[in-house]
């Protein structure tokens, strides 16, 4: 089980860094290298990217998949940083519960944005089918995307 939730975080990390082109660190202005380093200075295992006018940079925190978009003058855009299913806020754990019984969280996301605050992305599953939803943190669902869940094999069979 926490094999599969780590492949629906990974999943969804990649899928927001792929969206963007990787980079050196040579190629990433000095003022966004500097502002990461002094904002993250635990980061390991940092790659950069850019996206359209804007730079990306995942990374491990604490053993934390994390994702951050700065502007190209080194302005903190938007973090994401992986959480444990059981550190959301209880009125989104009440709201999965209410709006999606039977379903279970597989990762959870905390979103924030320095202009709008914090929302909450969580996959959620049931049988084969699932959802990736973002929710504010009262629990407000904001965004509901249905998606198909994959399982990939991971060892080979037994003969």
């Amino acid at each position: 089980m926490k094999r599969i939730a780590t492949l629906f975080l990974l999943g969804f990390l990649i899928i927001e860094a792929s969206y963007s082109q990787e980079l050196a660190p040579s190629k990433v202005p000095a003022a966004i290298r500097t502002a990461f380093a002094k904002q993250f200075p635990a980061a390991r295992g940092v790659k950069y990217g850019s996206e359209n006018q804007d730079y990306k940079i995942s990374f491990l925190e604490q053993g934390k998949e994390c994702v951050v978009t700065y502007n190209s003058s080194g302005k903190l855009m938007e973090t994401d940083k992986e959480i444990a299913v059981t550190s959301l806020p209880k009125p989104v754990s009440a709201a999965i519960a209410k709006n999606f019984p039977g379903y279970t969280i597989m990762a959870a996301v905390r979103r924030e944005a320095p202009d709008v605050g914090a929302c909450f992305e969580t996959d959620l599953k049931k049988d084969e089918g699932g959802y990736s939803v973002r929710f504010s943190d009262k629990g407000e669902i904001l965004q509901k995307q249905a998606r198909q869940v994959q399982y990939r094999v991971t060892t080979k069979p037994v003969r």
